[in-house]
């Protein structure tokens, strides 16, 4: 636990740079590799809080919607405080004028309860939501972005991504911790 409390690279040069979180080099590494980042285009995040991920998706020039329990502190995008289970695509897209978006993103995580069966469980639990969501507002062509623990679930997760798109990818990005479950599924390509 120690080792998520010390500031490593990564919590600096976040911290230098003025985010709010070490994530939004995650997010930066997945956009250079997969491309998913398409200035003027719409995206949704999930999982918003502390604004890493949503800031870095407005300054590149996309609108955003971002859910999660704690709206950020942060200009230019619509915020919506709320369990991500409570809300549906009509909410998500309404700021945006309706229209499907072109892709979506999921940092969500659980408050982990450091028994790693459980928290993958829960974890998986999100991600699924993230999946379902994805599936009702991406556009043809979209792309997806999603955190998952590892654990017995994630293969069959990583499956149910594969059956909705023209690629799917595991990556561990370089700013992950080395002692880290997490890994992300990025997905492109929506078949709709």
């Amino acid at each position: 636990m120690a080792e998520y409390r010390r500031p490593d690279h990564f919590t600096k040069k976040a911290k230098a740079m003025g985010y709010a979180a070490r994530s939004v080099f995650k997010l930066e590494e997945l956009d250079e590799r997969f491309r998913l980042v398409r200035r003027g285009g719409t995206a949704i995040d999930l999982g918003c809080f502390p604004g890493s991920w949503s800031r870095y998706l407005l300054e590149r020039g996309m609108k955003v919607v971002g859910v999660d329990l704690k709206a950020p502190e942060l200009a230019g995008g619509t915020w919506i405080a709320r369990s991500v289970m409570e809300v549906e695509a009509p909410e998500l897209l309404a700021p945006l004028g309706g229209a499907r978006v072109d892709l979506l993103v999921s940092d969500m995580a659980p408050n982990t309860s450091g028994d790693r069966f459980t928290d993958h469980v829960r974890q998986i639990g999100l991600a699924e939501r993230a999946l379902a969501l994805a599936g009702e507002v991406l556009k043809p062509g979209g792309a997806f972005v999603a955190k998952v623990f590892e654990g017995g679930d994630a293969p069959a997760y990583v499956k149910a991504v594969e059956a909705r798109f023209t690629a799917t990818k595991r990556v561990k990005p370089d700013a992950t911790r080395d002692r880290s479950v997490e890994f992300f599924v990025v997905a492109t390509g929506f078949r709709g």
